[in-house]
């Protein structure tokens, strides 16, 4: 009946060109390369700016001779997966999502005493709040009147 889309995740390589920078102010050069590579990616793979995603790896190796002193030309990988593009260096190894982390630890059993101690820690927080609140409408009456 409902033909189900099989989700693909391809992977594509380039080499982005930050040559054109050259014209802009020395300050903006490293951020607008940030845009540049947005928008070569959308041109090349039709992902909205707003879903790339960037790896540190990339960030770094652009901002690494600080931001007046843009690369020439940058080396990537990119993996289309659900709707978003992730952008890696091309030798850039992937790490494996860990799942251990997950795991749930074993919760260690509290002493009656651990548990009032924290209840009580509770309540100073929450009448902390309370207390800003109020001084917050108290404050907002006076600028008013």
């Amino acid at each position: 009946m409902a033909k189900e889309k099989k989700e693909k995740k391809a992977e594509k390589q380039f080499v982005v060109g930050f040559a054109g920078l050259k014209n802009r102010p020395k300050p903006q050069r490293a951020n607008k390369a940030i845009g540049v590579l947005k928008k070569f990616i959308f041109k090349h793979t039709r992902v909205k700016p707003e879903n790339v995603l960037i790896s540190n790896k990339v960030n770094e190796a652009i901002w690494q001779r600080g931001r007046e002193k843009v690369l020439k030309k940058l080396a990537i990988k990119v993996i289309l997966a659900e709707g978003k593009a992730n952008v890696f260096l091309k030798g850039e190894k992937l790490k494996a999502k860990k799942e251990e982390k997950k795991k749930e630890k074993p919760e260690e059993k509290k002493t009656e005493e651990e548990k009032a101690f924290e209840e009580e820690k509770q309540k100073k927080k929450d009448e902390k709040k309370l207390a800003e609140k109020a001084a917050e409408k108290a404050a907002m009456k006076r600028g008013k009147e």
